[in-house]
């Protein structure tokens, strides 16, 4: 592939995490109390192939691109980062992402189906060959 618009799009589903901690008078750690709230973060990105793209989301997380950490929540502390992948499909090509979004209807993102959580209302995290755009490719 030689420029960018050869492309595929992909839409990364990454289950995100906030953590609230409350640490005792005095002290940095251990908190005391934490508290833990879910989301899910949406992304688009270009790849050359479902490989790729799960390549590319698996770096993010290996290296905490969904990390950070301050100090303006509600605890002591506040820590953001990534758990894993909730879903991962495509899109389309690069070069036709142009004239799809001015469609009646534009660009249809994948869903979160409120039914995809674990018993605690966690989202699920999938293995890749749980992932929809692998799911594709073996009926293909």
């Amino acid at each position: 592939m030689d420029s960018v618009t050869d492309d595929r799009l992909f839409v990364a589903q990454v289950v995100a995490a906030t953590e609230e901690q409350w640490f005792a008078p005095g002290t940095d750690g251990p908190p005391i109390e934490t508290e833990r709230t879910y989301q899910i973060e949406q992304l688009l990105f270009g790849a050359m192939d479902e490989d790729d793209a799960y390549r590319i989301v698996c770096d993010w997380l290996a290296n905490d691109a969904f990390s950070d950490a301050d100090h303006d929540g509600c605890g002591d502390s506040t820590r953001y980062f990534g758990v894993g992948i909730h879903q991962l499909e495509e899109l389309t090509w690069m070069d036709e992402f142009l004239t799809a979004v001015h469609d009646l209807y534009g660009v249809s993102l994948p869903h979160f189906n409120m039914e995809d959580v674990d018993a605690n209302g966690v989202p699920i995290i999938r293995e890749k060959d749980e992932l929809e755009v692998f799911r594709v490719r073996r009926r293909c």
